[in-house]
């Protein structure tokens, strides 16, 4: 699985080398699929991205994204030494570079949905 997508603060593409569904959960009141990703590049961070059904018709689209700076080494108990995780604003990803923004979001999620395990746990995602 390959996908690109800039991240603030990042000097080049955000490649995917893989995806998995971890669970179904509710992001604001909206029924959501948390997704782990795993970066292709040494040093990017893993990303949790939260997918549920589009509001605009068929489809799903990204409601969440929460980067993993998490280190077994020192996060295994409360500890301040760092941000382990932090919230990614919609801002945040795709927002320099060629394409647009909107554009490098979207081939992100289409990457992201090209898994067929993902979609059918999509799939089974409760209508709001």
């Amino acid at each position: 699985m390959t996908g690109t997508i800039l991240i603030q603060g990042a000097k080049r593409m955000y490649y995917i080398k893989d995806a998995e569904y971890l669970r179904t959960d509710e992001h604001e009141g909206k029924p959501c699929a948390v997704l782990r990703v795993y970066p292709g590049a040494v040093g990017d961070p893993e990303l949790y991205v939260y997918v549920s059904r589009s509001t605009e018709g068929p489809g799903y689209e990204i409601i969440r994204m929460v980067r993993s700076e998490a280190a077994l080494e020192i996060d295994w108990f409360d500890n301040n030494l760092h941000q382990a995780f932090s919230e990614l604003e919609e801002e945040q990803f795709g927002d320099r570079g060629w394409p647009e923004p909107a554009v490098q979001r979207q081939q992100f999620l289409e990457n992201l949905l090209s898994k067929e395990e993902l979609i059918s746990k999509l799939e089974e995602l409760p209508s709001e």
